[in-house]
């Protein structure tokens, strides 16, 4: 028979301080154990890749080659409007902004309503490669795409990418989900959220290759994208796929293309297409440091003793 609630049956002792003590002590000799390996691995890795490096920048500057690559990419476009803040007086949020009466102090010739309908229209166009529509019409020839990862790419070698994955035909049921606001301190960038929901059903192509539908969910994390208009009303600026909450969705984080793969079991083989974050073994070996810390009764940031519960 069940003991009644509360008697000593029901009662599990507490293990005493020693016994504690002895087992956080444990924790904590794993913890730096383990730690020393992480670190010990992650010198042996820079070891390996700085004379990497050297070799592979001594080869560029010799044949010409790693242009547009990893750590050699080309400038950013700079920044080219602003609007001074205008605050919304008593606020309990320090610093909130006044949106209208921050855009009303805009001197960019295009108004904001005008903006996110040009903004719509370039997603409607599907960036100029829909049947019937011009990129030189809605892309600047400066243009450039610049995700978390990609880019920056120019306007023909974004066509040519986005072009080439046919994602209209991979998952015709997307949705979204998205809303539109234009940037109250750049007047000339209309930001858009969305939450995308797919299922894929047609074929995608990727890589050369064709990776068929199998009716897979596709549930993207929150993503932040933009578009910044030059003053003809040509986009010269366009940043997608950056993801707002890890947590949610199917795709580990990833927004874009590479959340894509990931959703439909087809990630890239590195880990910027495997997850949002991928802790380095340096991050890891301190993180495990700090716990160890934690263990001997010490707390990491301010290195005072933890008060015991």
């Amino acid at each position: 028979r069940r003991p009644p609630v509360g008697s000593w049956f029901s009662r599990r002792p507490t293990p005493p301080s020693s016994v504690l003590g002895t087992m956080n002590l444990l924790v904590a000799v794993g913890s730096i154990l383990t730690a020393t390996i992480l670190l010990t691995a992650d010198l042996l890795n820079t070891l390996i890749r700085i004379p990497s490096i050297a070799l592979v920048d001594c080869i560029d500057a010799l044949s010409g080659s790693g242009k547009a690559t990893g750590r050699k990419k080309p400038p950013w476009a700079a920044q080219r409007f602003a609007n001074e803040p205008v605050y919304v007086k008593g606020s309990i949020v320090k610093g909130e902004l006044d949106v209208p009466a921050t855009l009303a102090r805009s001197a960019f010739a295009l108004k904001p309503d005008d903006l996110i309908a040009r903004t719509k229209r370039v997603l409607g166009a599907e960036f100029g490669t829909a049947e019937g529509c011009s990129a030189e019409d809605l892309l600047a020839a400066d243009f450039q795409f610049v995700a978390p990862i990609v880019g920056p790419l120019s306007r023909t070698e974004f066509l040519r990418a986005f072009g080439s994955f046919k994602v209209k035909d991979a998952i015709p049921d997307a949705m979204d989900n998205a809303w539109f606001n234009v940037d109250p301190l750049e007047p000339n960038r209309v930001w858009w959220f969305s939450r995308v929901t797919a299922t894929h059903t047609g074929p995608l192509m990727f890589g050369g290759s064709i990776i068929k539908g199998e009716g897979k969910q596709i549930r993207m994390p929150p993503q932040a994208s933009s578009m910044l208009f030059d003053e003809s009303g040509k986009v010269y600026t366009l940043t997608v796929g950056y993801t707002m909450d890890k947590r949610i969705g199917n795709t580990n984080g990833l927004g874009a293309v590479f959340g894509i793969l990931k959703a439909i079991g087809k990630s890239l083989p590195f880990p910027e297409a495997q997850a949002l974050y991928t802790p380095s073994l340096r991050f890891e070996g301190f993180e495990r440091l700090g716990k160890a810390v934690e263990n001997m009764g010490f707390d990491p940031n301010t290195r005072k003793k933890i008060p015991m519960q």
